[in-house]
């Protein structure tokens, strides 16, 4: 039963990198390599023949794309080992955002959270009425009311001594 699946995974591979190579003009393919070791991993190579002097290439699967790379084995396994090779994440200027596109808050300055002690679900500033999520009381920055260290809610007093 393994026989025919490992068969089946075979062809769509190959089928896969002769799709990769078909928009190129003279390109004949001379052989099919299941595993084929490029110096970091053993992966599928197609072998062609083509390009300007006509020449061996590989086409093989790195990071998924399909890849052409010089059929000298040294060097393609240069070549993939080069692409491989982690970079330094460079750090760029943000895009614009569009209207439409989610929005990040700051939970502290840009939000209010429900004064229900069971709730904390944040509301938008100059939200209005009872919360939407447990249907407590307004919002905490509404009321003058302050709650004490046992949790009592006292109006306009002072937690601080």
């Amino acid at each position: 039963m393994a026989e025919p699946v490992i068969d089946l995974r075979d062809d769509l591979t190959r089928s896969r990198l002769e799709l990769a190579v078909a928009h190129l003009t003279d390109v004949d393919v001379v052989e099919f390599e299941q595993d084929w070791w490029d110096g970091q991993a053993h992966a599928p190579c197609l072998v062609v023949r083509g390009g300007r002097r006509h020449r061996l290439l590989r086409v093989v699967e790195a990071g998924g794309e399909a890849l052409v790379v010089p059929f000298d084995r040294r060097t393609a396994q240069r070549w993939l080992a080069e692409l491989r090779r982690p970079r330094r994440p460079e750090l760029g200027i943000p895009s614009q955002r569009t209207p439409g596109e989610d929005a990040v808050f700051d939970a502290d300055a840009d939000v209010l959270r429900c004064a229900s002690p069971t709730c904390g679900a944040l509301l938008p500033i100059d939200h209005d009425g009872a919360c939407p999520v447990c249907g407590g009381g307004a919002a905490v920055g509404e009321s003058e009311e302050k709650s004490t260290v046992t949790g009592a809610r006292t109006a306009g007093s002072s937690t601080s001594k």
